[in-house]
């Protein structure tokens, strides 16, 4: 199958991210009792430190009141400390206990190569490791370009934090 050549509209765009969001989401849940937000949630905290739950949805996408229900369930198990914002006393900032950045580790080093390999089955060896690569180069690109709009989780090439 040859790779299309003609340029994405917006719409498409949009329906990429939402079909690579759901292979990713899927494959970080296989092998771990966590839920993929909780993870991710995790995976934030690993890499950036203790913060408000503002923070950990700015950078994770989620809405508020998303963050706020897992860091609430994370809290239960034991996965995450919470404590009182020095700064501002009203707001409670959110730290991973340390026997959970094993967890957050682990799925922020997993790779992403076999779960995209899957997702093209038509392509070439070649042709899968040029998408690959460009996915890789744009993640990069957009991490240089747009600092600020920064999830958090976004993955380096070498899979540590950023």
């Amino acid at each position: 199958m040859a790779l299309p050549t003609s340029s994405l509209n917006l719409a498409e765009l949009h329906h990429l991210g939402r079909r690579l969001t759901a292979a990713a989401t899927s494959a970080m849940k296989d092998g771990s009792d966590l839920g993929s937000t909780e993870l991710l949630v995790l995976e934030c905290l690993y890499t950036t430190g203790p913060q408000p739950v503002g923070s950990i949805a700015e950078r994770t996408g989620f809405a508020p009141s998303r963050a706020s229900t897992v860091v609430a369930a994370l809290h239960k198990r034991g996965l995450v400390e919470l404590g009182v914002d020095p700064a501002d006393r009203r707001r409670t900032v959110v730290k991973i206990a340390d026997h959970a950045r094993t967890q957050a580790r682990e799925a922020r080093s997993r790779d992403a190569e076999p779960m995209l390999r899957q997702m093209l089955p038509e392509l070439s060896d070649a042709q899968a490791e040029a998408v690959i690569a460009a996915l890789g180069a744009l993640n990069g690109a957009l991490a240089e370009a747009l600092p600020g709009a920064s999830s958090g989780t976004d993955l380096q090439p070498n899979g540590r934090p950023g």
